[in-house]
């Protein structure tokens, strides 16, 4: 399975991120976790070995993982490359600056991409994070809880 995956590494996240500072803080305030955190890098398995900090983006839908700051997982993820801007049509009602659509495939269907439509303030937010951290894109169904059986079997 690791062969599929650019990245393997343990850490916690430490921010939650967000483009717009009021719902930043907002979501902080919320304890069921956040799927779009910066990561504190403790030990790297498989990927850039000098890498301190990492963009987790965890995939929109079903298999949304969420992220509690300070707790530990294992991350298994594949880097994205590209955020790009998908401008589609309107949807009336809707302003230039509403939330339309995010999507990145969970891994590894991940074709290295976020795309974004309807939301250029989020789009310039993640171009700037991609410009100064390496995003890694996650999944429910390949991050784990250090201390869980799955994250086990990737740390012995």
């Amino acid at each position: 399975m690791i062969k599929y995956y650019d990245y393997v590494f343990v850490g916690s996240a430490i921010e939650v991120l967000h483009y717009d500072s009021e719902m930043k803080n907002l979501i902080s305030n919320n304890d069921n976790g956040y799927s779009k955190v910066l990561f504190k890098v403790d030990s790297m398995i498989k990927g850039e070995p000098n890498l301190k900090q990492i963009v987790i983006q965890a995939s929109d839908g079903s298999c949304t993982q969420r992220f509690k700051l300070g707790e530990k997982f294992v991350i298994v993820g594949n880097r994205v490359d590209k955020v790009i801007w998908n401008r589609t049509t309107e949807i009336k009602g809707t302003s230039k600056d509403d939330f339309i659509n995010e999507i990145p495939p969970p891994p590894p269907y991940n074709d290295g991409f976020i795309r974004f439509e309807g939301n250029r303030k989020a789009y310039r937010y993640w171009k700037r994070l991609a410009r100064r951290h390496t995003i890694v894109s996650t999944a429910m169904c390949t991050s784990f809880r250090v201390g869980s059986e799955y994250a086990d079997l990737f740390l012995k």
